[in-house]
């Protein structure tokens, strides 16, 4: 069980929360299984990490439905019943300690995740540069601002265009599937490595289900158990 700490709204179905746990510290791309307490109606919703730190987790997500609208009415001091952290994270695909230079795309809520990352892979010595992607109001300008090298924002547009793929960076990225396969084109074109995050709807986050089942060129394996973090051209939807 973990205690709310905040549960700001940015924008329109969009919320910041942060709770208290002591729980494991969560690495950069894991993700945890959130609900309300005493909320037996709804399963659990996998929500990214965004940050984690002396206890303090730190979630962005989305109102999509009655069970983020259930943790979008929470406040100060509630409870919220929370498991993990789970999955495999972006360190855990490529090393961190031989990135030297890294770019990070982030669009929509797949933003979240690399927020922690810039923070790990800066601690390492590498140079961040982040590209985020916006339809509509950019939102957590200062707070990337602050854990970037460079940072670059796209509202409306795609953000992929701005982003120079090459063969001496490393890139990872996370968001909606069209703006993936753009980036892992655009990454394969130039020979780059990339890593992307996934997102899928999960049950139960430990891979019984088989609910977020995917394809990739070593066989079926699941976004939870298995991801969510991938190199990009193991996941056979991305090489299309």
């Amino acid at each position: 069980m973990a205690l709310i700490i905040d549960n700001k709204k940015l924008s329109e179905g969009i919320f910041l929360m942060r709770v208290s746990s002591d729980l494991r510290p969560a690495r950069p791309g894991q993700f945890v299984m959130l609900r309300p307490k005493g909320d037996g109606l709804f399963l659990s919703r996998p929500i990214s990490v965004m940050d984690c730190e002396n206890g303090v987790w730190t979630f962005l997500y989305k109102t999509v439905g009655k069970g983020t609208e259930a943790m979008s009415e929470l406040r100060p001091g509630d409870e919220i019943h929370m498991f993990g952290p789970m999955g495999r994270g972006f360190c855990e695909v490529i090393s961190s300690e031989r990135i030297r230079r890294a770019v990070l795309i982030g669009g929509g809520m797949g933003i979240a995740p690399m927020y922690s990352l810039a923070k790990a892979l800066r601690k390492t010595g590498a140079h961040v540069k982040i590209h985020l992607g916006f339809t509509e109001e950019p939102i957590l300008r200062r707070e990337f601002a602050d854990v970037a090298d460079e940072l670059m924002i796209n509202v409306g547009g795609y953000v992929t265009d701005d982003v120079k793929f090459d063969g001496g960076t490393v890139f990872f990225a996370c968001g909606p599937t069209p703006m993936m396969r753009a980036a892992a084109g655009k990454a394969r074109e130039a020979g780059a490595e990339m890593v992307v995050s996934l997102e899928s709807r999960m049950a139960c986050g430990l891979g019984a289900c088989l609910g977020c089942t995917i394809d990739t060129t070593l066989g079926s394996k699941s976004v939870c158990k298995d991801g969510p973090c991938f190199r990009y051209e193991e996941v056979t939807d991305l090489g299309k």
